[in-house]
């Protein structure tokens, strides 16, 4: 997939790919997770979203090709994607949030509502309620080394048993099969300017939960039942505080449960998007 550039007035550069060709909805946005480029979205995730309409993937300031430091708050990566998505003269966006991505999404609804369409939360959590566990004992360590192997990665993502390192295996090859030209990557003092986001963002504050009656947009919370990585009880305390919201936990999966069960997972995007009731359309 061929990276393309978009500038911001102050002449920063924004690395992107675009898939699909679908010009009556507005563009799916998706925002990555940590330590992640554009490289390490799932192709076959990107491929069955990508059928019906146009998606489109970005790295914010400093990851991957994109000029400028990483923010280390996440109130400053949402004001980064919407100076992206303004560069490419687009009013209005859907949005999935990846984990960290996802912490971005919600500041970018709620702070951008007129932006923001509909919104999808995958493996998040809500501000003010606590560091995950990925910050402290194996997790932390294994997150906070110079390279993260692909063996690392699988831990992290995918449940200990034989099922779910197959699947894991599976992605790392569809990763490998699919990558083009360089990437980038993630510099250390960019993974730590996210770790210093993230550890703001989880900072107790019993007030926080209020913000997220702010995010009217129809909303999907997806969250993999065996995530070590983000506590899924975090998308149960999402989906009950914002408003229209629905709610799907994926069993079996874990923190990169979009990975695993990407074709169920990508169906339920898809129709959650298409779906004009208010209720939004019944997940299976």
């Amino acid at each position: 997939m061929e990276k393309l550039f978009a500038c911001s007035p102050d002449g920063f550069r924004y690395a992107y790919i675009r898939l699909g060709s679908d010009e009556v909805m507005p563009p799916l946005l998706l925002l990555s997770h940590f330590r992640a480029s554009i490289d390490m979205w799932d192709p076959a995730l990107l491929e069955r979203l990508a059928v019906d309409r146009t998606v489109i993937v970005v790295d914010n300031r400093g990851i991957g090709l994109s000029d400028g430091a990483t923010p280390n708050m996440v109130v400053a990566m949402a004001e980064g994607i919407a100076e992206f998505v303004a560069a490419l003269g687009l009013i209005s966006v859907d949005v999935l949030g990846f984990s960290l991505g996802g912490y971005v999404a919600q500041e970018l609804a709620r702070t951008r509502p007129n932006l923001v369409r509909r919104l999808v939360l995958a493996g998040t959590a809500p501000r003010g309620f606590g560091e995950e566990d990925a910050a402290g004992g194996r997790v932390r360590s294994i997150i906070s080394k110079k390279l993260i192997s692909p063996k690392d990665l699988i831990h992290l993502f995918f449940p200990p048993t034989a099922a779910g390192r197959a699947h894991g295996v599976e992605y790392i090859r569809r990763l490998s099969r699919c990558r083009v030209g360089p990437g980038g990557g993630v510099t250390e003092t960019s993974w730590r300017a996210q770790l210093e986001a993230a550890a703001a963002w989880g900072a107790r504050d019993p007030l926080a939960v209020r913000e997220l009656a702010a995010i009217m947009q129809p909303t999907l919370v997806a969250h993999g039942e065996l995530d070590i990585m983000v506590a899924a009880e975090k998308s149960i305390i999402l989906a009950s505080h914002v408003p229209h919201s629905v709610l799907k936990m994926y069993p079996d999966t874990g923190h990169g449960f979009l990975f695993q069960a990407y074709e169920e997972f990508g169906a339920d995007v898809v129709r959650f998007l298409a779906d004009e009731s208010p209720q939004h359309a019944a997940l299976s």
